[in-house]
């Protein structure tokens, strides 16, 4: 993943392979020993498990495989119409098919899960709710397509685990009489972990995003809001109202 690159949930999950291994193991595995779910699916297709995971393929952002070959939403929704799936097993299935995930090998980052998850539980409760006798779910609706949410994909956030980088030391503070440059005096004011951060948002280390942002990223600076360990001395805050004030110099 390059710097302006951002993996779809497909790609981060492992693809069509990943997500087939993880319904196998959900519908051979565990769904045959339940007693709430072994009886919904009972008669289901010996191809059931690889059409679930087209589905949740194409709902990640990977291939519309299952819009092409299976009929799409219309299709999907049309398997729960008069169900009367219960809460119960409902989450059953929530609970068994995150089981499913972990033993496939499925990413266990907090991004990842974050993101999988939350689809796992809107879809499985909106198939309830289509279920409902005497619901009636519009039926020309296009495949969901989920993102990373909230959470962001991984790699904006500074874990915890990671490997501590040596801090460099930032640049001498210019004199009182002396221009004010981004690139010599306020760039190195930013700490690798501070870019990576704020990498959701902008730029910390590119001249024109902070340019761009400059008053929000003095508003938090000043409110000590940024950076999330410590706010910055009052000295680098005047240095870099400076540098606004003096004509955002490159």
């Amino acid at each position: 993943m390059t710097e302006k690159q951002e993996p779809i949930l497909f790609e981060w999950a492992g693809g069509l392979a990943a997500l087939t291994r993880m319904t196998r193991i959900f519908y051979e595995k565990y769904v045959p020993q339940d007693a709430l779910l072994a009886p919904l699916f009972a008669d289901m297709a010996p191809d059931h498990p690889e059409r679930v995971a087209t589905w949740l393929g194409e709902v990640f952002g990977g291939p519309k495989t299952y819009t092409e070959h299976y009929g799409g939403y219309s299709r999907m929704v049309s398997q729960h119409i008069g169900k009367g799936l219960t809460e119960a097993q409902r989450a059953r299935w929530a609970y068994l098919i995150c089981q499913a995930a972990d033993e496939a090998g499925l990413p266990t980052d907090p991004e990842f899960r974050s993101a999988f998850v939350s689809y796992i539980e809107w879809g499985s409760r909106l198939a309830v709710e289509n279920s409902t006798p005497g619901a009636h779910p519009p039926l020309h609706m296009p495949v969901p397509r989920w993102d990373w949410g909230t959470a962001g994909p991984p790699g904006i956030r500074v874990s915890a685990l990671a490997e501590q980088p040596v801090e460099q030391e930032s640049a001498a503070l210019p004199a009182a009489d002396e221009p004010v440059h981004f690139s010599e005096h306020i760039q190195p004011l930013f700490r690798p972990k501070d870019r990576q951060s704020m990498k959701w948002a902008f730029d910390l280390w590119s001249y024109e995003d902070v340019k761009n942002h400059a008053s929000a990223i003095l508003h938090r600076l000043q409110s000590g809001s940024m950076p999330c360990d410590g706010a910055w001395s009052q000295e680098k805050l005047d240095l870099f109202q400076r540098w606004i004030t003096s004509g955002m110099s490159q």
